[in-house]
């Protein structure tokens, strides 16, 4: 696949996808994504060029610090001199919907939000990552969810939501997180105070997906394809 591989001041950020003139879809994908995390996107969408990226660390070299702030800001060095006064439309997945959401608001013309979990400190399917996470990925799993074997530290999200300035799709899964449970895949990881904060925003529309837990993309693909499209589409 096409792509470029652009030096920052916070280290080295990688867009994979054509560039020929079409309009921009961005994907932002989560926390230790597969490689091939909505790479048929080009495929589906062949009126625009879609770029590709990985949170830093994950199929990708690390930055020089790990946080939702410094991966926004040295992708959104990247966008700017990719875009080169273009702005794109922008999916993010889990944590890469924080990341969208702290993007410079003069590259993006809306956002397509999945699964962003605002609160991880009350998202309790998380410390399954102390015993499954990727090797080297402790340090991700600290700064990002303030999660460690011997620790906890709160971490909030919330207040990217002051920084919107353009139309959000918020797409959730309808599971609640709430109470814990033993089931088969996560449940949201969208706890109800924030749904409340996020249903009050002027710049959002939020849409729920019956019977879907965080992974979205995995368990209502039927469902999410028909709002991706229509993203797209604008």
């Amino acid at each position: 696949m096409d792509g470029q591989r652009f030096e920052t001041p916070l280290g080295p950020i990688e867009l994979l996808g054509r560039d020929t003139g079409r309009p921009i879809q961005v994907v932002i994908t989560g926390a230790f994504a597969s490689s091939n995390t909505l790479e048929l996107n080009q495929d589906r969408f062949p009126e625009l060029d879609v770029w590709r990226t990985h949170l830093p660390g994950n199929h990708c070299p690390p930055l020089v610090a790990t946080s939702v702030g410094v991966f926004a800001a040295a992708i959104s060095q990247a966008l700017r001199q990719r875009l080169a006064g273009r702005t794109a439309q922008v999916i993010g997945l889990s944590v890469g919907a924080l990341v969208a959401m702290a993007l410079d608001a003069d590259l993006v013309d809306r956002l397509l939000l999945v699964e962003p979990p605002l609160r991880p400190d009350r998202a309790w399917p998380l410390t399954q990552l102390l015993d499954a996470m990727p090797a080297g990925g402790e340090d991700f799993v600290w700064q990002v969810f303030g999660l460690a074997p011997d620790r906890r530290e709160p971490r909030e999200y919330t207040g990217l939501l002051d920084r919107l300035s353009r139309p959000a799709k918020l797409v959730l899964g309808g599971d609640a997180l709430l109470p814990e449970r033993d089931r088969t895949g996560w449940p949201s990881l969208v706890d109800d105070d924030s749904r409340r904060v996020l249903a009050a925003h002027l710049l959002v529309e939020v849409q729920v997906l019956p019977g879907a837990g965080h992974h979205v993309l995995k368990e209502a693909w039927p469902q999410f394809e028909p709002i991706m499209r229509a993203f797209a589409a604008g």
